[in-house]
């Protein structure tokens, strides 16, 4: 079950809200988001949970409230170590994520 917030709201009731304060129809946010109006009703009657896909899509086209969508919370605040690691992150080429994701895990202990 999705983890209400300080408004009694769902993802999927955040995700309806989001979409009514930005003034689209639910054709409209399919259209933005790439997908069809069903899977938008579905996601907002609590059928179907949101798909990677469409968090996605949020993410590009709305950053800012990608954070609230997921969990409800509208305030993100990074450590300099995780702005450290984010930035970090830019910095990758093609070649060295590739590596990355062919190597064996490192072991933690």
């Amino acid at each position: 079950m999705d983890q209400q917030d300080q408004n009694g709201l769902t993802m999927a009731g955040r995700i309806e809200l989001v979409r009514r304060l930005l003034d689209y129809t639910r054709k409209q946010w399919a259209e933005e988001l790439g997908v069809s109006t069903r899977i938008i009703e579905n996601i907002e009657y609590g059928k179907q949970r949101p798909t990677s896909e469409i968090f996605e899509a949020i993410s590009k086209k709305f950053p800012f409230i990608l954070n609230y969508v997921v969990s409800g919370d509208s305030e993100v605040v990074f450590t300099n170590e995780e702005k450290k690691f984010l930035k970090d992150l830019e910095k990758y080429d093609a070649s060295e994520v590739k590596e990355i994701l062919n190597s064996k895990p490192k072991k933690r202990y």
